[in-house]
């Protein structure tokens, strides 16, 4: 399995925008793009952490057309909410992507 984890902070108010539109890129990539599934977390501080999960790092990447985000392969209504998602994003308080591979899991 691949996992690829996203950590931001979002701008006050916009919280529950955010997670509309995580649900629909997340359920997308679940139902046309091989993803094995995703997860959105919140930590007490207001960061928040959201995973998806590949079947492997292959899948990952072709699942993910072109270079830009968002790529235009991508349904209009996709397109939109991944640029919510960014829009939804503070900026000021940017973190990297962590992505991880995983050795061993006791699930």
């Amino acid at each position: 399995m691949f996992a690829v984890i996203y950590q931001r902070y979002i701008k006050s108010g916009r919280e529950s925008e955010y997670r509309e539109a995580w649900n629909k890129v997340a359920r997308y990539f679940i139902a046309e793009r091989g993803a094995l599934g995703s997860c959105l977390h919140q930590t007490a501080d207001g960061l928040w952490v959201a995973y998806s999960r590949w079947p492997n790092k292959m899948t990952r990447d072709a699942s993910w057309p072109g270079e830009n985000a968002p790529s235009e392969e991508l349904p209009s209504e996709i397109r939109e909410a991944v640029l919510t998602i960014k829009d939804c994003l503070d900026q000021e308080r940017k973190m990297p992507d962590i992505c991880m591979e995983v050795i061993e899991d006791l699930l």
